[in-house]
């Protein structure tokens, strides 16, 4: 079981260690402004939830840092048959989980098994269509019922047979996985929520030794508060800069402390209730109509946002950004006019809806109904920076809105039922496009108010499903990215979302003591908080690692401007993929 550290007061926080560290440890400590969902692969879906994963959670197969290629993990070799529906995958030999019990094809099988019947959302994109069977210990045998484009790529997480057998799908809802049976380089040791995870080196992890003994996840409040405990030395790294400071570190302005960018093709939306007939809810009628919903889209100056809420650090996006391979992000048409702050065009959209200001107070209305939208934010992230300017713009052009601010865990409740007008959060999507495209298909609408789904639009439109289902067996690479083009180019139209850019990830690190940083993508992506665990592999302590490389001086939760640097609250929660980061959710 996991040791939860009771740590509270000040006091606590100057004199104590939060987790100890042996005097020769090397230890990387990351600044982070979100706190873990769960450590159950089956239920979280936060950015940290993945992270964490990603080094504790063996998978077939990994992905370059240079351009996403498939790599070996577990699986040694892969041979697929002439159809391309059955797959051959031979397995390290002798792996074992952290627990020393022997991790082998059985688990690999279990896991595609369980997770197919009962719909593990975080694994049912890539297992969805797969079944499995061990000839030996070593040997797996993966079809598929028909033709992937993904595979041989399966990096879905494996889970332990050995104990995930005895709980069944009732408890498996609320399982905790404190018992952290890992199969990654790393496994989890200690926990104080809203505080700090720790994690340590896995004896019997099978893949490349990483250079560290700890990784440790600090909790901070605010992206301001991790930022003075990285330039105080207390920490190691840090996931989110603030935009307002990232400049001088890019400019060397900051002491020993190196800007790292990287795009992982994370963006911010604001969702719309389109209300899909099959779903639930009680969305604002107005939203049903495309109409409106482009208006929304014309009324935005996403280059605005951009300039005063991420200083710059974005572009302007106007579809779902469907990959962390920038190859697949939508490309506008010759002839599409891309959405701009246009407010004479919205206002003559909602004209055209029929919702017009007959008596002048400023509020649009039709037969009766006022055009007042429930908005909802949440209580961190840039999403309430961009409120005001937000529901000013929609005021300039007849659309009232009743803003309420919500934590994550209760605006994903009133998403899943449904009850909502509006809201603003983002995503951040894996490599393959499918996985991103699936969660805006009609079959992701939530139905049942305690089972939610990833269609946080609630938008339904049989063209990008069809769009979707074809690209999902397309093996033709040409052909499959025409598809997914095409599929952009209906969202785009239909306006679900006012998706308002795509945005970096402002990471910052003590140059000081760590070099060897890898970004995924070569380049362009970010070396943390991508898509694997390489940048953690390669990471190399200055000097040979000492105190100063983040040991124990990384752990002790510090008093930050007479404030104690402790508490809740995430930066950015995914609701896609494993990361997300800005908005997101993974």
């Amino acid at each position: 079981m996991i040791a939860a550290a009771a740590l509270t007061g000040v006091a606590s926080s100057i004199s104590g260690v939060v987790a100890s560290a042996d005097d020769d440890s090397v230890v990387f400590t990351v600044g982070v402004t979100q706190d873990i969902d769960t450590l159950n692969v089956t239920a979280g879906y936060l950015v940290i939830d993945y992270e964490i994963w990603n080094l504790t959670l063996p998978t077939l197969t990994d992905k370059a840092s240079a351009d996403f290629a498939v790599q070996p993990s577990l699986a040694e070799s892969w041979e697929g048959s002439d159809d391309g529906l059955t797959w051959t995958y031979k397995l390290k030999a002798d792996a074992k989980w952290s627990d020393g019990e022997p991790m082998t094809a059985d688990d690999v099988v279990y896991t595609i098994t369980r997770s197919v019947e009962e719909g593990w959302f975080n694994h049912l994109a890539t297992t969805g269509n797969l079944t499995a069977t061990a000839t030996d210990p070593s040997t797996v045998v993966i079809t598929s019922s028909a033709p992937d484009p993904k595979l041989p790529v399966l990096d879905f997480y494996i889970v332990p047979k050995h104990i995930y057998e005895s709980i069944d799908a009732d408890a498996l809802a609320t399982y905790p996985a404190d018992d952290n049976v890992s199969g990654g380089p790393f496994m989890i040791t200690e926990r104080s929520e809203s505080e700090f995870v720790k994690l340590e080196r896995n004896p019997n992890w099978y893949g490349e030794q990483p250079k560290i003994d700890q990784v440790i996840y600090r909790i901070f409040a605010t992206p301001e508060a991790q930022y003075t405990a990285l330039v105080a030395g207390e920490i190691d790294a840090i996931d989110d800069t603030p935009a307002n400071l990232y400049a001088d570190v890019v400019a060397g302005k900051v002491a020993n402390i190196e800007a790292i960018g990287g795009n992982n093709g994370s963006f911010s939306e604001l969702a719309m209730n389109n209300g899909c007939s099959t779903g639930i809810g009680d969305g604002h009628p107005a939203l049903q109509d495309k109409l409106v919903r482009q208006a929304i889209n014309w009324a935005i100056d996403r280059d605005l946002l951009i300039e005063k809420t991420l200083a710059g650090t974005g572009v302007p996006a106007y579809t779902i950004i469907p990959s962390a391979n920038p190859a697949f992000d939508y490309k506008i048409p010759d002839g599409v006019e891309p959405y701009s702050y246009a407010p004479d065009k919205a206002k003559a959209l909602l004209d055209e809806a029929g919702w017009t200001d007959d008596d002048g107070n400023g509020v649009r209305e039709r037969d009766g109904v006022e055009l007042r939208l429930r908005y909802f934010d949440r209580s961190v992230g840039t999403g309430t920076a961009n409120t005001g300017f937000i529901t000013d713009w929609l005021g300039d052009v007849g659309i009232a809105t009743d803003v309420s601010t919500y934590d994550e865990d209760t605006l994903t409740a009133l998403q899943g039922k449904g009850e909502f007008d509006l809201f603003t959060w983002g995503w951040s999507p894996f490599v393959d496009p499918d996985f991103m495209m699936s969660y805006m298909t009609t079959a992701n609408v939530p139905t049942d108010p305690d089972a939610g789904g990833y269609n946080d639009a609630n938008w339904c439109n049989a063209d990008y499903d069809a769009l979707y289902d074809a690209q999902h067996i397309e093996l033709d690479p040409d052909k499959r990215a025409e598809q997914i083009q095409q599929a952009m180019q209906v969202f785009y139209d239909e306006a679900p979302y006012a998706v308002l850019y795509k945005y970096d990830l402002l990471m910052s690190i003590r140059s000081d003591r760590w070099t060897n940083l890898v970004r995924q993508p070569s380049g362009t992506g970010p070396v943390l908080f991508n898509q694997g665990n390489l940048s953690y592999l390669a990471l190399t302590p200055k000097d040979g690692g000492s105190e100063d490389s983040g040991s124990n001086t990384g752990l002790i939760l510090g008093i930050v401007g007479g404030v104690v640097v402790i508490g809740a609250a995430g930066l950015f929660a995914v609701k896609s993929r494993r990361k997300s980061a800005d908005d997101d959710r993974e």
